[in-house]
């Protein structure tokens, strides 16, 4: 109770202050969240079921409703985008205040069918997604576009090509525009993406080299679909709640080749001058 009770306290006293910077009709809260989810052709129907189930099981859990409550405001904004040739917001900016909220935000995700497959559209999908938070009536305190997938960029490059420009460029404008990190959890079920010594391109060196960036940015990988469930939890508490998590020192040495390859970007406000 005391604990909620500071909570809303700190929210009535940046709910002040955001009226200074922001129009009225802009709700303030902790984080702005786009889940960005691969559904090119490689995620077959099996596939797909197990990652909308693990997202529906990540907000409906205690944990990450928990997480939400101990964030300064208690309560968070959130958009699902789906990719591949093409990209689709699928389920609008929704509020998530309440344990309510989130288990209704997770059923939503559970019952909102595939818009379609094909190839691997990355660099559209961060494209996309860096242009959401503009006017999505929300004013966060961090913007974060959390990216998930199993495969490279393979439709303004190559699949194979490690260095992709286009993808580079869509990160950095995004950094540079209204986003404050992007994040990235990888699935490596395929040989051609992962963390295996054969497969053609290692998932964090290309998510180091092309995707991930910004402040506290970071990612992960799992080895199958079916551990998508448990590592999509742990990435949302972290990204719901930074401060009560410590990277692990693989993830550290990561986001310090990322870091020192994007510089530190400072970001503008949206109603800033």
């Amino acid at each position: 109770m005391m604990q909620r009770l500071r909570h809303k306290l700190a929210a009535t006293v940046l709910a002040t202050t955001a009226v200074f910077s922001a129009p009225a009709s802009a709700a303030a809260v902790d984080l702005e969240l786009v889940l960005l989810t691969d559904v090119s052709g490689s995620v077959d129907a099996a596939d797909f079921d197990l990652m909308r189930t693990g997202y529906r099981d990540a907000f409906q859990s205690a944990s990450f409703q928990a997480a939400v409550e101990q964030g300064a405001l208690g309560r968070i904004a959130a958009t699902l985008v789906y990719f591949s040739d093409g990209v689709a917001q699928s389920i609008g900016w929704t509020l998530i205040d309440t344990a309510t909220d989130a288990n209704n935000f997770g059923n939503l995700i559970f019952s909102t069918p595939r818009p379609f497959a094909g190839g691997t559209g990355l660099t559209q999908g961060l494209n996309y997604s860096a242009g959401l938070f503009a006017a999505n009536g929300y004013e966060g305190t961090r913007r974060v576009i959390d990216v998930a997938g199993d495969g490279s960029e393979g439709n303004v490059c190559a699949f194979s090509q490690m260095n992709c420009v286009p993808l580079q460029t869509a990160r950095s404008n995004a950094l540079t525009g209204d986003v404050t990190s992007i994040n990235a959890l990888w699935i490596d079920d395929r040989t051609f993406f992962g963390d295996d010594p054969g497969d053609t391109i290692n998932a964090l060196t290309y998510g180091t080299t092309n995707v991930i960036g910004g402040s506290g940015a970071f990612q992960s990988i799992v080895q199958d679909f079916a551990g998508f469930q448990s590592a999509i939890l742990s990435k949302l508490e972290r990204e719901v709640n930074p401060g009560n998590n410590v990277p692990e020192p693989s993830t550290l040495a990561l986001l310090g080749v990322a870091m020192a390859g994007l510089g530190v970007v400072g970001r503008r406000r949206r109603h800033g001058a």
